[in-house]
Parts: structure tokens; sequence; C-alpha cells
């Protein structure tokens, strides 16, 4: 299946949200001092984390369909 351009722009903004909230949640657990907040925040990053893997190998065997 091949994805159009604002198909793959829309992924990459995703991938940029994804990010971002990687980044916050693993600050927020960084800076927090209450063990129960740190490990909230931490299993947040994480998941954020899983969801910017599965776009990014989406996006990845994609440009690789498209190169056959």
């Amino acid at each position: 299946m091949q994805l159009t351009e604002m198909e793959l722009l829309h992924i990459g903004d995703q991938l940029n949200a994804e990010a971002l909230a990687i980044a916050k949640y693993a600050d927020s657990a960084r800076q927090s001092t209450d063990p129960k907040l740190q490990q909230l925040y931490s299993n947040l990053a994480d998941r954020h984390r899983g969801h910017y893997e599965t776009l990014l190998r989406n996006v990845q065997n994609h440009a690789n369909q498209r190169q056959y």
C-alpha cells in the first residue's frame, strides 16, 4: 500500500509529537521526588516510545517497499 505525501507529513507530525511526549515525561520522571510519580512518568514515556518506534518502523517499511 502506498502512502500519500499528505499521509507521510501527518506521520512525521505524529513522530514529532511522540518525541516531545517522551522528552516531557522522561524529564518529569527525573524531576519528581515521589517514587509513584516517577514510575508513572516513566511508564508514560515508555508508552510513547513504543508509539514512536511503531510509527518509525511503519515509515521505514514503506520506504523499503518503494525501493522495489
